[in-house]
């Protein structure tokens, strides 16, 4: 009796711990959040953009999302980037008149997507390289691969 009852009480924490990954992206799915979620970023760096449009950019993320750029600073918590992001906005350094970011090719994985990404600046076409890494359907981790 005690074997059987310990036998379920196991199967109810390894059932409770698969659910937290429970959410698996088809590769369309990732593809299709790639786009919202650059299309996101590219409103909040257009002039004219407003809290909200930060707020909404942000919403996609999870709460302990994480940025790393190792080129250009390190890793950012949530709290840190968007604390930034507010901070750059109120400054008027948002002032694109055309999207940021063009999308150029995606190659999805479990979960994660890596993406080229082209940026044209002041005439200069860069492409950028981006692994984007999903948990619950959210973005839980950007890494960017560019200089």
């Amino acid at each position: 009796m005690k074997k059987s009852g310990f036998i379920g009480f196991c199967f109810l924490v390894m059932a409770g711990t698969g659910a937290a990954e429970s959410v698996v992206l088809s590769a369309d799915e990732l593809k299709a959040k790639v786009v919202e979620i650059t299309a996101a970023q590219n409103q909040v760096m257009l002039r004219g953009s407003t809290a909200e449009d930060v707020d909404k950019l942000f919403a996609l993320y999870s709460d302990d999302f994480v940025y790393r750029h190792d080129v250009y600073g390190g890793n950012y918590s949530k709290d840190e980037l968007y604390a930034n992001t507010i901070r750059l906005l109120a400054m008027g350094k948002y002032d694109k008149t055309e999207p940021r970011y063009r999308i150029v090719s995606q190659i999805p994985g479990h979960n994660a997507i890596a993406v080229e990404r082209q940026e044209v600046h002041k005439g200069v076409v860069k492409n950028h390289l981006a692994v984007f890494e999903f948990r619950q359907g959210k973005v839980a981790k950007v890494i960017e691969y560019w200089k």
